[in-house]
């Protein structure tokens, strides 16, 4: 759970609540480290591969619907704020 909080940016506690409820809809798996028993490792379940499959789906629609209506020059102004503003939440 430390790795994957380190890696979003976010609280241990907040990806322990997060990974308990797409555990509870049977989105992921978590079981024992074969030789850390404190951590434990996750997977997707056929489900949580769906749905994952799902979102990506949806998101690249929406980016493919977004980039109908761009010009290039627009795509690249919008990029590049999309990088300013992410880099402005990181601090």
């Amino acid at each position: 759970m430390s790795e994957l909080a380190a890696r979003l940016g976010v609280t241990k506690g907040a990806i322990t609540q997060l990974v308990d409820r797409l555990e509870s809809k049977s989105l992921v798996l978590r079981s024992p480290h074969p030789t850390d028993s404190r951590s434990s490792l996750l997977s997707l379940t056929d489900m949580g591969k769906e749905a994952y499959l799902a979102h990506e789906a949806g998101r690249n629609s929406f980016y493919n619907q977004l980039r109908s209506q761009l010009t290039e020059q627009e795509i690249e102004v919008f990029e590049k704020s999309i990088n300013i503003l992410n880099r402005m939440l990181d601090k």
